[in-house]
């Protein structure tokens, strides 16, 4: 039985992939790294202290001198970033059939400052952000600790992703997943996905509940 659907935030609430992977590039470029194509899709859905392994096996750079640069860039762009209003309207239109989570490897703050902005503080049932985890996604620890938090069983849950990181996690915790890919995320590989979907308004309720089942 659904009981649960838990959001992911970048890429699903918020269209703020672009952020997250232009953060990183020009972070590179400040430290006179040019990265390519390639390096570009290691950022995708990750958060920095993540896709820094990756880019350390190329290039010589220091982790704090990244990480002084890219956080603010990052905040600047992410201001700018539009909401997803198909994922927000879902997100009304099942509020009070169904607990609604937001499960993010993002920080409290600037997650706190989104969600007012986009005057949807009281959307969400539970919130869990990178603070609240010590293993970001692909584990499954931040959905473990979100249905937890909802006090229902990963199995009543579904999770909404759009990328191959985070379908991992949720498969991992047990959960159902449903992928909206992004321009960003489109060519990975979904093929665990219980629905692949184009956009947030293909859903709805009754959908939901027949993947839960």
């Amino acid at each position: 039985m659904l009981k649960a659907v838990i959001f992911d935030r970048d890429g699903v609430i918020v269209d703020s992939e672009y952020a997250n992977v232009t953060a990183g590039f020009m972070a590179f470029q400040q430290l006179g790294i040019e990265i390519d194509e390639d390096d570009k899709k290691q950022i995708i859905g990750k958060h920095p202290k993540d896709y820094l392994t990756y880019f350390h096996t190329k290039y010589n750079f220091s982790d704090e001198e990244f990480q002084k640069i890219v956080a603010p860039i990052y905040s600047n762009l992410l201001e700018k970033m539009p909401f997803i209003p198909k994922a927000i309207d879902l997100c009304h239109s099942i509020k009070n059939k169904v607990l609604l989570a937001l499960n993010t490897s993002s920080e409290l703050k600037n997650t706190q400052g989104l969600l007012k902005r986009g005057n949807i503080e009281n959307l969400f049932d539970a919130l869990t952000t990178e603070e609240d985890i010590t293993n970001r996604k692909p584990h499954p620890d931040s959905y473990l600790l979100t249905a937890q938090r909802l006090g229902v069983a990963p199995g009543e849950c579904i999770a909404i992703e759009d990328s191959d990181i985070g379908l991992a996690a949720a498969k991992a915790a047990g959960m159902k997943c449903i992928i909206i890919p992004t321009t960003y995320t489109k060519d990975q590989d979904f093929s665990q996905a219980d629905l692949v979907v184009d956009s947030a308004d293909k859903l709805n309720i009754n959908i939901l509940r027949k993947i839960a089942a």
